[in-house]
């Protein structure tokens, strides 16, 4: 019979909820579509990752994480997508390296800003996802910065919930939308550009009350699309 769709690679493991919140995500869709579900998940090191990120060593995180969409390649995998956002920091070096197609989550940026007609965004993230507007996808005259309290006190919330798992816990709840009701009240932001995996998975059970873009949604919907092939699905 001919595959539904092609066989995903995922990277997880950085932190723990990411690879698990795509896998369930997408398993989720191609249920509802009564679509086969090929996939194979690898676990990468998170503190390997966080080094690398920290000491801003694209090379080295290109080559440890090219790597490791190899190994998902060799295991039948026939696109890979890097579960994180912070790690695309060294996309272009994992591309390079790779021996198949990486689902690159930065191309969804600038497209989706421009169809939902936001001219001001703010972004909630790691520390060099927000100092960077998302490496480089959102222009300066769009990215509303977050001040340097501001920005500390999210890295910092964000990595508690990332490295623990939290979700919909509400001290974290109300700090969140304390800070987007502010970026958006004083600062002029549209809405929030939620671009931590471990931010989505955190409001995955109640979406924030503010407007807000979910990059990590976005992109699952590229890669389902990538893997997207003709053939029947199991009702038919």
């Amino acid at each position: 019979m001919a595959a539904d769709s092609k066989k995903i690679g995922l990277i997880g493991g950085l932190a723990f909820r990411a690879g698990v919140f795509y896998y369930d995500q997408i398993q989720r869709r191609y249920a509802t579509q009564q679509r086969r579900l090929e996939l194979v998940l690898a676990h990468a090191d998170v503190n390997t990752v966080l080094a690398c990120i920290s000491a801003g060593d694209k090379p080295g995180l290109g080559r440890y994480l090219g790597a490791i969409a190899n190994e998902l390649f060799d295991a039948g995998a026939e696109l890979v997508a890097v579960t994180p956002i912070a790690p695309h920091l060294a996309i272009d070096e994992i591309t390079r390296i790779a021996r198949g197609p990486i689902v690159n989550v930065l191309d969804a940026v600038p497209i989706r800003l421009k169809m939902a007609g936001y001219d001001r965004v703010a972004v909630f993230g790691n520390r060099a996802v927000m100092e960077t507007g998302v490496f480089g996808t959102i222009p300066a005259h769009v990215n509303v910065a977050l001040k340097p309290s501001m920005l500390n006190d999210v890295h910092a919330m964000y990595n508690d919930i990332a490295l623990h798992g939290k979700r919909g816990t509400h001290p974290e709840l109300n700090f969140l939308e304390a800070a987007a009701h502010e970026l958006i009240d004083r600062d002029g932001a549209q809405a929030v550009l939620l671009a931590g995996t471990d931010l989505s998975s955190f409001y995955a059970d109640e979406p924030p009350t503010f407007p807000h873009l979910d990059l990590a949604q976005l992109h699952i919907d590229m890669v389902i699309e990538a893997a997207r092939a003709s053939g029947p699905t199991l009702a038919g």
